[in-house]
């Protein structure tokens, strides 16, 4: 498989679930590519925007090579009978170099590896070409989409607000992310949560009282399966959720274009839903659990029992705590699974981090997105409500996509 010759970031995925891509064609041979290229730091929010363009590129340039128009790259035309996978490849390769310039050596060498295959003549230079025009233009597309941004956030005092959290204090990163453009939805009020719960009333003290007890470092109630669940979800948020979507792919036994759509549809629903997400955390500014419990012992909410020196499990991402941006990753991305595959069953097993880490096996995707609500909340560094509320909103922008980019399947 010429996936295995990726190096670095090549070993994590690989080390992640080889069995989902058991039956592997040029569509999941490059999801593999894209994510093991894209799967280092610094985070899954950026991850999935590169991810988002790359397979966006991949199904405009197999779309326009058999003959249909492309729905990104609009009005890219082919120069005669192309090759689809040669057309794939390049227009992965060229979003990958762009975008994911440190594994540059690396993709080039699986691109090599994979062109060798194909037989030369002018379908295969034809399909080159297509996979480079389509994924320029949606590079230039992209160029201006707001995701290089900066924007200054103040912060307010008082209960509730979100404060900077030790260790570190950093700054909130990715404030600006909610101006960045939409692949698919419209970011409008439709895509807003219902807000986190009152600080004085019961659902927040179960909140509360339910990630004290579970999500401080040396918890006693924790069991050990939690602690596991917590670290492995630690990964970046799209890594799992591309694994179970292979092994659905390999289950269905679909066509190539089938798959290219699933992958297309997956990675723009998460894309968009990062961006639902980071408009409602810096709408809202919430404070962190570790903020919350540290200063409750100040306050005179008598239903909130404070501990000044509590610490997570986990260390606690540097942006505003509701809605969970994994929740809303998993919502949208299960929302898709099961809306295209008309199923919520999946056989699929991770491990992370790699060869040593943690691995978990999933029969269903609700079973995966139920997994992350919780672990967020083992690890010390969300409240329930933000991932309830944030898988909620997740599924919206999941249906959304479903809705308006769905309709377009490979056999329109």
């Amino acid at each position: 498989m010429f996936a295995s010759r990726l190096v670095n970031a090549a070993t994590l995925v690989a080390a992640l679930c080889p069995c989902s891509i058991a039956k592997a064609d040029i569509a999941t041979e490059w999801n593999v590519i894209a994510v093991e290229a894209t799967a280092v730091p610094p985070n899954s929010i950026l991850q999935s925007r590169v991810l988002a363009i790359t397979h966006a590129a991949m199904y405009d340039a197999a779309r326009v090579a058999n003959r249909k128009p492309a729905l990104f790259a609009k009005n890219v035309q082919a120069n005669g009978p192309s090759s689809v996978e040669a057309a794939v490849a390049a227009a992965a390769l060229a979003v990958l170099r762009r975008l994911a310039p440190a594994q540059s050596a690396a993709v080039d060498a699986a691109y090599k590896s994979m062109l060798s295959s194909i037989a030369e003549g002018p379908e295969k230079a034809n399909g080159v070409d297509l996979g480079q025009a389509v994924a320029e233009k949606l590079l230039e597309l992209r160029s201006t989409d707001g995701s290089s941004r900066k924007a200054d956030i103040k912060l307010k005092d008082g209960p509730g607000s979100y404060q900077l959290t030790p260790p570190h204090s950093m700054q909130p990163i990715l404030a600006h992310w909610s101006a960045v453009t939409p692949f698919v939805i419209r970011l409008d009020d439709s895509y807003k949560t219902k807000g986190p719960p009152r600080l004085d009333g019961a659902q927040f003290k179960a909140d509360f009282d339910e990630v004290k007890l579970l999500g401080a470092r040396h918890s006693t109630a924790r069991t050990a399966d939690q602690t596991a669940a917590a670290v492995f979800w630690t990964v970046q948020t799209g890594v799992p959720w591309f694994a179970a979507a292979r092994a659905a792919a390999a289950d269905r036994k679909g066509t190539v274009l089938d798959n290219l759509h699933l992958f297309a549809l997956l990675s723009v629903a998460v894309a968009d839903s990062q961006i639902a997400c980071f408009k409602d955390k810096y709408d809202r500014l919430h404070w962190r659990p570790i903020t919350a419990i540290r200063i409750a012992t100040t306050l005179k909410i008598p239903t909130l029992a404070g501990d000044e020196t509590w610490e997570p499990l986990l260390g606690t991402p540097p942006h505003p705590e509701y809605p969970s941006a994994h929740a809303c990753f998993s919502g949208a991305a299960e929302a898709v699974l099961r809306g295209e595959l008309k199923t919520d069953s999946v056989r699929v097993s991770v491990t992370f981090p790699p060869v040593f880490g943690v691995t978990r096996t999933f029969s269903s995707f609700s079973a995966i997105s139920k997994e992350v609500n919780d672990a967020r909340v083992w690890g010390g560094i969300h409240f329930r409500s933000a991932d309830v509320d944030g898988h909620e909103l997740g599924q919206r922008v999941g249906e959304a996509v479903l809705r308006d980019f769905g309709a377009t399947s490979p056999s329109h």
